[in-house]
């Protein structure tokens, strides 16, 4: 009777482990689903640009996120030539981060169509490397620097340039966006 007591134990050790197993392998699956969306939309878009997925949006919505975002960027533009005019960063950092989050959070969706009219300079690519590691096209530039101060500090004389090609880029896109409608 011993060893038949022992092994109804030990199947009854191996049948409670894989219930809790199975338990904690769903509760696992909910806890990623659910992280996933609660993440913000642009980040939910960029996953599923990396899955593969279409992230195509409607032309009038295009155009709509489009004015937003020129509107912001003609601000970021003109603060940072006025930063750039009056030697420092401190008086316009308050607005310059305003504007830094909202572009950060902005860009991922139109990237794709703003970069497929966008003239590329090694210059933009290098800004990026030396502050954050990582090549940056021309509009990304502008905002990836946490302060007005880094931007203006490390120029090298190819700020000017810089916001040409992105202005330019947003001009051809909304140039685009005009013809197909």
């Amino acid at each position: 009777m011993g060893l038949l007591l022992w092994v109804r134990t030990w199947a009854q050790g191996i049948w409670e482990r894989r219930l809790k197993a199975q338990a904690m392998i769903r509760l696992g699956l909910l806890r990623v689903g659910s992280f996933v969306y609660s993440l913000p939309d642009t980040v939910r878009e960029q996953i599923r640009h990396w899955r593969g997925a279409s992230v195509d949006f409607p032309v009038e919505e295009q155009r709509e996120m489009l004015a937003h975002y020129y509107d912001r960027f003609e601000q970021l533009a003109e603060l940072i030539c006025d930063a750039a005019f009056a030697g420092e960063g401190a008086p316009f950092q308050e607005h310059y981060a305003e504007l830094r989050r909202w572009l950060q959070r902005a860009y991922p969706p139109l990237k794709p169509y703003i970069t497929a009219h966008m003239n590329f300079d090694p210059s933009d690519a290098e800004f990026g490397m030396r502050l954050a590691g990582k090549p940056t096209d021309a509009m990304e530039a502008l905002f990836l620097a946490e302060t007005v101060d880094e931007i203006l500090r490390h120029d090298e004389g190819a700020l000017i340039g810089r916001l040409e090609r992105a202005r330019s880029a947003l001009y051809r896109y909304g140039d685009y966006l005009r013809e197909v409608i």
